[in-house]
């Protein structure tokens, strides 16, 4: 109900304010993750991590065919900065339409969004480089660990699978979520198999997503309204 104008503002006269105002707790743990993955950065480049990363990775370039060329630059477009923000937009929009209100929507921006912040922040402060290999692709970003693609496909595809379970029940919730175990296995391949990412960047990122998707489901958890 809209409140007239000698009433006092209620909650629902600033819904995206008020849906915002339940994220708050989660500025806590954006902090936390981008030490614990700094402590993480810098305990995997200064340990046999290190050298087994690399070995792994020469091994993989040392195997790259035609059709798996092909078939990873596609797996990358998955998580690639444009299709994430394009499928996001789409998905917040789609869930304010379908529900009514922005509770869906909001957890969706800041699932992703967290996420992004973390990849930043901690990527910078680790600054790891990328693989000594060559790369099948060019990049405008020059820290390797954690990877951020990972961390996108798992809280993009993740979100959308909460908001969309939390509406239409546990079946469809599962086969998303199934969906995106496998695009985040996709992207982590691709990522590595190109050339960008060691296998802990892939393992750090993979952390990270699910991490601050699950801190976000808590404090955000899109229910199915009254």
């Amino acid at each position: 109900m809209i409140a007239s104008e000698t009433q006092a503002p209620t909650t629902t006269d600033h819904p995206v304010l008020d849906e915002l105002r339940r994220a708050v707790p989660l500025l806590v743990v954006i902090p936390a993750m981008i030490l614990a993955v700094w402590g993480a950065g810098v305990l995997v480049i200064h340990s046999r991590i290190d050298d087994w990363d690399l070995q792994f990775d020469k091994w993989l370039a040392a195997r790259r065919t035609p059709w798996l060329n092909t078939a990873t630059e596609w797996g990358t477009y998955l998580a690639e900065t444009v299709p994430v923000l394009v499928i996001l937009l789409v998905a917040i929009i789609v869930a304010r339409r379908r529900t009514g209100n922005w509770r869906a929507s909001v957890f969706l921006a800041v699932a992703v969004g967290g996420e992004k912040l973390v990849y930043l922040a901690s990527s910078t402060l680790v600054a790891r480089a990328r693989p000594p290999l060559p790369t099948l692709d060019d990049t405008y970003a020059t820290s390797s660990f954690p990877s951020g693609h990972v961390g996108s496909a798992i809280t993009l595809y993740a979100s959308i699978a909460i908001v969309v379970g939390a509406w239409r029940g546990r079946q469809l919730f599962i086969a998303l979520m199934t969906v995106m175990v496998v695009f985040a296995c996709i992207v982590g391949f691709s990522r590595m198999y190109r050339g960008f990412h060691y296998p802990s960047d892939v393992i750090s990122g993979a952390i990270v997503g699910t991490v601050w998707i699950l801190a976000s489901l808590r404090v955000l958890r899109p229910i199915r309204p009254e």
